[in-house]
């Protein structure tokens, strides 16, 4: 027993000699947090044992041997594979010693050495885990071991990282490049993102829709299937014509089928908000439709009415002669038909008899015409139906007064206010909303304010009132109610607050759907930032960059 005590003391003798100079600091302790500490703190200890037995073999050289100048130190640049085994070491920076640079090398390498398979979120973008480590001759020793952040251009980066699960890293990096001065980092990761295949199929198709309004013509194989849902045809017909796709060729055999193939193809001609001339085969399809007595009223006024909205100048005579129909349906679209913009008196004294009609569709349909074609003229000749009791042709002028400016239209919307029919309050409540004009406003404030206060306010008012909320308020909302984020988001972005949207985006992407994460990557395409905040830092440079990880 104490043989074996005095050979323990020879040895801190020996090891105490050869760190003589070294100063009284000692060996720095990793403190890297989280798995990525862990791993590092776990190489360590072999690094460790294998460099401190190379130091204390130093006591048996003479002091003036240049492996014994305590000033020494050398960086080693090395990779860990997937495996844990060590490759790839490059001098990153020399002590001037070559002996000592291989053994630091050495300590590394050992004798095929095998470290902790590397956690999967400090791999680079190259696949392995890239490392920068710190060997001293004095008391450091080879304690500052550290992860080098290998960085490929983010256009590379990302599907990588999507496919190792790492996709909110993607979008932390984005983030950290957009604050650096690149104005296309997050719009990049938005299109990566929306890219991806989502296992829910309504959820794909507007991934796809909002990437297709972008300008990304491969998505249209990805979204065609959409025409023939109802949930997504509204997103996906704009998207195909905003993507150039001829729709009307994609919806054509449905035109001349019956039922709900000949509704879908029309709805989607009407959401792609493109009007058709002539001559299109779509148009040329209706039109025989609409002429061919042998189909029933209500299929043809439904024709009529997607005339009218994709190919508005040549559907008056059609129009016409629907308005004399004996169909009351017919009557209705012809209404809705005949009555365009800027109509004027002739238009009103072809109107103003159905106001009568024994048909309520039929009175609605022209009442609203009137507003729409005639403006302020209309407004004596519909002061009888503020006197009746049917509200459907009161319900329907709403929002037409909606789109007037006038104080005579703020007016009539001063008394549909006023009226105790409960169908008419959410109408006259977007056609407020909708106005731009001083005594719209006034009528449209303290309505709106009163909504925002009541608890028992219909999530339809709430949306309407909060849709023309500036950002400041939407953010206090979203505070206490979470559902009303992303709506928030929207306006910070219409407002071109990027930095505090992006915070929201980072703050709640774990806990986010993918449909809101779909919609709020989608709206990001649709408002991206001309420009990005001043450079915080140097910009990474492609291919690579490097960021210390904590110490």
């Amino acid at each position: 027993m104490g043989r074996v005590r005095l050979l323990l003391a020879l040895c801190l003798l020996t090891s105490s000699a050869a760190r003589a100079d070294a100063p009284a600091t000692g060996e720095p302790p990793i403190t890297a947090t989280g798995k990525e500490g862990e791993f590092l703190r776990s190489m360590h200890t072999q690094i460790h044992f294998r460099w401190t037995r190379f130091i204390d073999e130093l006591a048996k050289k003479p002091k003036n041997d240049p492996l014994n100048n305590p000033k020494l130190e050398t960086e080693i640049l090395f990779t860990v594979r997937w495996d844990g085994s060590p490759a790839q070491y490059t001098v990153g920076q020399t002590s001037g010693v070559p002996a000592f640079d291989q053994a630091a090398v050495g300590a590394l390498k050992g004798d095929n050495a095998r470290y902790q398979v590397p956690p999967i979120d400090i791999y680079g973008d190259d696949g392995v885990v890239h490392l920068r480590w710190l060997f001293a001759r004095d008391g450091r020793l080879c304690g500052r071991g550290e992860v080098r952040r290998f960085e490929a251009p983010l256009k590379d980066a990302l599907p990588r990282l999507f496919v190792q699960g790492r996709v909110k890293e993607g979008l932390l990096r984005s983030v950290r490049y957009h604050e650096m001065g690149d104005a296309t980092a997050v719009s990049e990761f938005a299109r990566a993102y929306l890219a991806r295949p989502f296992p829910d199929p309504t959820v794909d198709i507007r991934a796809g829709a909002a990437l297709a309004q972008s300008g990304d013509t491969r998505q249209v194989a990805r979204i065609k299937p959409g025409l023939k849902r109802a949930d997504t045809l509204p997103l996906v017909a704009p998207a195909l014509a905003a993507a150039k796709v001829d729709v009307c060729q994609l919806v054509l055999p449905g035109l001349t089928a019956k039922g709900p193939d000949a509704a879908m193809a029309m709805a989607a001609l009407r959401n792609t908000g493109a009007e058709l001339p002539p001559t299109s085969p779509c148009v040329e399809a209706m039109m025989a439709t609409v002429k061919d007595d042998a189909i029933p009223a209500a299929d043809r006024a439904e024709v009529l009415e997607t005339l009218a909205a994709v190919s508005p100048g040549n559907v008056r005579k059609q129009a016409v002669s629907a308005l004399g129909d004996k169909d009351a349906k017919m009557r209705a679209a012809g209404a809705r038909a005949f009555a365009r913009p800027g109509g004027g008196r002739p238009t009103l004294y072809r109107l103003q008899p159905l106001l009568a009609d024994s048909s309520g569709d039929v009175r609605a349909a022209a009442a609203a015409g009137m507003v729409r074609a005639c403006g302020d003229l209309a407004n004596d000749y519909l002061m009888p139906l503020f006197k009746a009791r049917d509200a459907q042709p009161l319900v329907a002028i709403a929002p037409e007064l909606g789109k007037a400016s006038s104080p005579a239209s703020a007016d009539l919307l001063a008394k549909l206010q006023k009226r105790p029919e409960p169908e008419l309050k959410l109408p006259v409540l977007a056609a407020l909303a909708n106005r731009q004009d001083a005594a719209g406003k006034a009528l449209y404030q303290p309505l709106a304010q009163a909504l925002k206060k009541d608890p028992y306010a219909s999530p339809e008012a709430r949306r309407i009132v909060f849709a023309n909320a500036d950002a400041d308020e939407l953010r206090a909302l979203a505070a206490r109610d979470p559902a009303m984020g992303i709506v928030a988001y929207k306006a910070l972005l219409r407002a071109h607050r990027y930095k505090e949207a992006l915070d929201w985006v980072v703050n709640t992407f774990d806990r986010s759907s993918p449909e809101t994460l779909v919609d709020a990557f989608g709206t990001w395409l649709a408002f991206p930032p001309t420009s990005a905040p001043a450079p915080s830092a140097p910009a990474p440079s492609a291919p690579a960059a490097t960021s210390p990880a904590k110490k």
